[in-house]
């Protein structure tokens, strides 16, 4: 079995010019996690997970970077300060498409994950889930 990638063999995986928006998008995301969150690294993306639910990960796509929130998702009402921040950003329902890290309006980010708790993350999936419409109240 083959041993867990780390976060330097992942950034080592990249592109050259891709490294340096990774590393600090990434670094940003981690200091702003709230306390119960787990950081894992696989062979295709950056992620933190609550129990066994993603909620946030980090992927180099062919043509751009993508940081997946799920976490916007599932808390539409705490974007609103991120979307502001960043009104030209190609954004899904969960995700923020990027080719550099200054696309990002880092400390918006940083404000919307340290609103989220695990333990609240947790609470709105399970209802979410027992309760489809639930998502987007």
């Amino acid at each position: 079995m083959p041993a867990t990638p780390s976060f330097a063999d992942f950034l080592a995986a990249l592109p050259t010019d891709r490294r340096l928006a990774v590393e600090t998008v990434w670094n940003a995301v981690r200091e702003a996690m709230p306390a119960g969150y787990t950081e894992q690294v696989s062979p295709g993306m950056l992620q933190f997970v609550a129990g066994k639910e993603m909620a946030v990960a980090l992927a180099s796509k062919k043509n751009y970077l993508s940081l997946y929130l799920q976490t916007l998702y599932h808390f539409p009402e705490l974007a609103a300060g991120l979307l502001a921040a960043a009104p030209k950003l190609k954004i899904g329902k969960s995700c923020l498409n990027f080719l550099r890290s200054e696309d990002l309006p880092l400390p918006a980010l940083q404000e919307l994950l340290q609103r989220i708790p695990a333990d609240a993350y947790l609470a709105r999936v399970a209802a979410v889930r027992q309760n489809p419409s639930a998502a987007h109240r």
